[in-house]
């Protein structure tokens, strides 16, 4: 996520995750369909006017130092139960995320309520559904930022610049790439992602766990995540390290909500 994040299509991947083929090959009507029940929630079903209470994340902390030393962190209850438990039932339909598309840049999984910092802006997909849009504040939160940077133990101030929800299916997969860079040096060295994983029927690789990779391929794994169910995996965008997951298991699914942050201006 650091920039634009574009992992090559692996055409092995692709060729033998043939549970996706009938996703691909109804791309078009299920978008389709998918706009044409937002439109009609939107018109039919005004928007809550009351904000959601904020959600409430532990404070972070690695120890060991790991996320310095190693270039990534592993954190296990992400969020106070209460507060996960509110996701999970908030969680959106389907109808506010994209379909995958065939070759997407290596990507098979669907995804939307898209917010980046160029886009300033809170469309309409996150405003209805206020329980995203309050995790979003919260973990755009100044306080979220400030315990991002005290992980990081570089005196970074840091800010969100993008905030993604996804939804992997059997077969899904997510071919090994490092991500791409902006044009700023300074900003590229203070990237940090975070995947969280809010929910899955699964452990490990049968279930989509991001993993850290030695190299482009699975063959050189570093850490599985097995745990999926409200863990995160935060990892600095210019390590030299690889990420992905195998095909998902038949019958498995896994939900995520992706974060990144750099530098704010005043801190480079």
């Amino acid at each position: 996520m650091g920039g634009l994040s574009d992992p090559k299509t692996n055409r092995k991947l692709l060729l033998t995750s043939y549970l996706l083929w009938p996703r691909y090959l109804t791309y078009r009507s299920r978008r389709w369909l998918r706009l044409k029940l937002q439109k009609y929630q939107l018109v039919n079903q005004p928007l809550e006017t009351v904000s959601a209470s904020a959600y409430k994340l532990p404070v972070i902390s690695d120890p060991n130092s790991e996320l310095e030393s190693k270039g990534y962190l592993f954190v296990e209850n992400f969020l106070d139960q209460d507060s996960y438990n509110r996701l999970i039932k908030a969680w959106p339909k389907k109808r506010w995320f994209e379909p995958l598309k065939f070759r997407q840049n290596g990507k098979s999984y669907d995804s939307g309520l898209r917010w980046n910092v160029s886009k300033q802006k809170i469309d309409a997909s996150i405003e209805a559904n206020p329980e995203i849009l309050s995790i979003y504040s919260t973990l755009r939160s100044t306080e979220f930022c400030e315990n991002l940077t005290k992980v990081c133990n570089d005196q970074i101030e840091r800010e969100s610049y993008s905030l993604l929800l996804t939804q992997s299916y059997s077969h899904s997969y997510l071919t090994p790439h490092q991500d791409s860079m902006g044009k700023d040096p300074k900003k590229n060295s203070s990237i940090v992602n975070i995947i969280y994983f809010v929910q899955a029927n699964g452990n490990g690789w049968d279930a989509g766990g991001t993993s850290i990779l030695g190299d482009a391929t699975f063959s050189k794994p570093i850490f599985i995540p097995e745990n999926l169910n409200n863990t995160a995996l935060i990892y600095r965008g210019t390590a030299d390290l690889w990420h992905g997951f195998p095909r998902i298991k038949l019958g498995n699914y896994r939900r995520t909500i992706l974060s990144a942050y750099w530098a704010k201006l005043n801190s480079l």
